[in-house]
């Protein structure tokens, strides 16, 4: 077999590698979003309930958003979920970034067996 052959096969079983560990990465992703929001909302909630009502909490929508959006910032559990779906996020992009290098690799070998006459 050509060495090309070769190369181009084992450059597909790296791509299909990284499509799976893309794709799980992103499934994670997803529950990592979903488990922030209800974080985000569990520490409002605790908020709004020790200020006894979101009326009491503040006046006006935007004063209320601006107390909630720092006790959420402040919030122990929030900031470790969002520090974990910030990680998860990048961990995807780089898989995402490996999967696009591979595909190059793989049409710049395709493209080699072109042009060596090589049947494809």
């Amino acid at each position: 077999m050509h060495s090309i052959y070769t190369s181009a096969n084992n450059t597909h079983n790296q791509l299909k590698a990284a499509r799976l560990v893309a794709a799980h990465l992103s499934a994670k992703l997803v529950k990592a979003e979903y488990d922030l929001r209800v974080a985000q909302a569990k520490a409002e909630r605790a908020v709004i309930r020790k200020a006894g009502g979101e009326r009491s909490l503040a006046p006006t929508a935007e004063d209320r958003a601006r107390i909630l959006t720092v006790a959420v910032d402040a919030d122990p559990d929030y900031q470790v979920l969002l520090q974990a779906q910030r990680a998860l996020s990048l961990r995807l992009e780089e898989a995402r970034i490996e999967v696009a290098y591979l595909r190059d690799q793989l049409n710049l070998a395709l493209t080699a067996m072109k042009a060596d006459d090589l049947p494809v």
